[in-house]
């Protein structure tokens, strides 16, 4: 924890809060504008996917590297200089009509992703007290959730009034906006100067670590295997369409944000492992219920809300799981986080896209249950065999 009294650590975790809002925003937002962005340059929606595939590529290795060649610097400075770069390069993507060109700003901006995500969690960590950490931490997982709601439906609506340059001009504004921000308000906080590389590494090898990491990668593959296509399934068979698809979204979306605030509330209590259980049981049952009431119009819209309710839990609970396994090498944890979630989502989206062309859409919902089914057995081996790294 950081000894000072010379700052407001909420306004300070709000302030991150907003900047992973906006570099969420900035790597999601490409989600709704594949189309302009194929117009723009004239090439396939496949070659414009490059804009997102390569992003998340990036962010499942540079993670794992990123944060901590970053951790000894200070932190007010890491996040202006993480800022300023996201600014320029979506302004020089907007400005430019080479699709190499572009692509390329894109790379630059994903390359420093994890310096500000993974670092903000460690700082929201060290500025609460002890027992409020998992508290902080989940306002920065507020701001993600945030960014997955609204990035999307904003930057569609600038690309739907100015094509892709305005988009990444509304990317430009909105990182400049809280780079000023940061500029202004957050306080000189110094980094960690004894962080080593090769011992962060080295944790990397413990069996709670280990075993963790996989029931994260698996956790992910069973969830987003679902949530992924969760807007195609209730178009396809539940009927939904039009914007009673957005306003279903949107609810989900929204209900993800109470999520991340009740699960740091839960995390930083007694018994946090059983609601870990707990909670990939409700998604096991919640899946089951899409299967059964696929057709009912009401009841899916329900099922969506809690659906986005357990996602916002379940992006405080992934992290948590990581960093406790080992929280001496919190840069390292917070970027195996993000890793680990990227690669997951990248299994789901294959696994996920073969079973569909197989069965068909409905049937990825026993697939991503049996799944889950197999994270829980590994949820219940880590706490079985390393009890006393659970704050239960």
């Amino acid at each position: 924890m950081i000894k000072s009294k010379s700052f407001n650590s909420n306004f300070i975790i709000f302030i991150m809060m907003l900047g992973t809002f906006s570099i969420l925003s900035t790597e999601l937002g490409f989600v709704g504008i594949l189309p302009q962005v194929a117009q723009y340059f004239s090439i396939g929606i496949d070659d414009a996917g490059l804009f997102i595939s390569c992003f998340s590529a990036i962010i499942a290795v540079g993670s794992l590297i990123v944060p901590i060649v970053v951790s000894r610097f200070n932190r007010r400075h890491l996040f202006i200089v993480v800022l300023a770069i996201m600014s320029i390069f979506s302004f020089a993507g907007g400005l430019t009509d080479n699709f190499y060109v572009a692509l390329a700003c894109r790379i630059v901006t994903a390359i420093f992703y994890p310096a500000y995500i993974s670092i903000a969690f460690t700082v929201a960590g060290e500025i609460a007290q002890p027992s409020d950490a998992p508290r902080a931490i989940s306002k920065i997982v507020m701001g993600i959730s945030a960014g997955t709601i609204f990035g999307v439906p904003l930057c569609t609506f600038f690309a739907n009034h100015g094509g892709y340059p305005m988009a990444m001009f509304w990317f430009g504004f909105l990182n400049l906006a809280i780079c000023i921000l940061t500029v202004l308000f957050f306080p000189s906080i110094e980094g960690h100067e004894d962080v080593n590389l090769k011992s962060q590494f080295l944790s990397a090898k413990s069996g709670i670590f280990l075993i963790s990491t996989l029931a994260v990668v698996v956790f992910s593959t069973g969830f987003c295997g679902f949530y992924n296509y969760a807007s195609s399934f209730i178009q396809l068979v539940t009927g939904i369409v039009g914007g009673n698809v957005t306003v279903t979204l949107l609810i989900a979306g929204i209900m993800s944000i109470f999520g991340s605030w009740t699960a740091g509330r839960m995390l930083s209590s007694e018994g946090s492992s059983c609601f870990v259980i707990c909670s990939v049981v409700c998604m096991c049952v919640n899946f089951i219920l899409f299967y059964v009431f696929a057709s009912n119009y009401l009841v899916v819209i329900l099922l969506m809300a809690i659906l986005g309710f357990l996602d916002g839990i379940f992006n405080n609970l992934i992290q948590y799981w990581i960093f406790s396994a080992i929280p001496q090498a919190p840069e390292f944890a917070n970027g195996v986080f993000m890793s680990m979630l990227n690669v997951g989502i990248t299994v789901a989206t294959i696994l996920s896209s073969r079973v569909i062309d197989k069965v068909g859409i409905i049937g990825i919902i026993p697939v991503c249950v049996c799944i889950l089914v197999v994270a829980i057995v590994l949820f219940a081996y880590r706490m079985r065999r390393y009890p006393t790294n659970d704050t239960s």
